[in-house]
């Protein structure tokens, strides 16, 4: 049963990092992250931690196959993915002055205040923080 498990969360990161990654080719992170990630509860969900790892582990292990999946379209990725269980996160983006001319962006996933999802670019300590997006917050249902 976990080996099926396994392969569905696999399979879905396949598909989604797939259409994230050619999304980011044709058009702007804003447009497709609006298209995948689902507004969900403001309820962080403490209990589904290892939902958020398996999703952030199986990201980032198929990013590796697939060309150019920067920090960018593994952070939307798993957002979506992790907004589809209802689990809400929060991508942030941050720049880092790499010398006088340079700067480098970077993108990485937060789950309850954590860092979930870094990227290969290094560690987030190293960049200033200048963007936070949040999964979209559904209005609680009254009755």
């Amino acid at each position: 049963m976990r080996a099926i498990r396994w392969a569905g969360i696999y399979s879905l990161s396949l598909l989604v990092v797939l259409v994230v990654r050619v999304g980011l080719w044709v058009t702007r992170y804003q447009r497709i992250r609006t298209a995948l990630v689902r507004p969900c509860p403001d309820d962080p969900q403490m209990a589904r931690r290892a939902t958020v790892a398996r999703v952030t582990h199986a990201v980032s292990q198929i990013s590796r196959f697939i060309p150019d999946a920067s920090c960018l379209t593994q952070t939307i990725s798993c957002q979506a993915i992790l907004s589809w269980k209802g689990i809400p996160s929060t991508i942030t983006m941050g720049l880092k002055k790499e010398d006088e001319t340079t700067l480098k962006a970077h993108a990485w996933l937060s789950w309850n205040a954590q860092v979930v999802l870094e990227g290969n670019e290094g560690t987030v300590l190293d960049f200033n923080k200048i963007l936070d997006l949040p999964t979209p917050v559904r209005p609680p249902v009254s009755l």
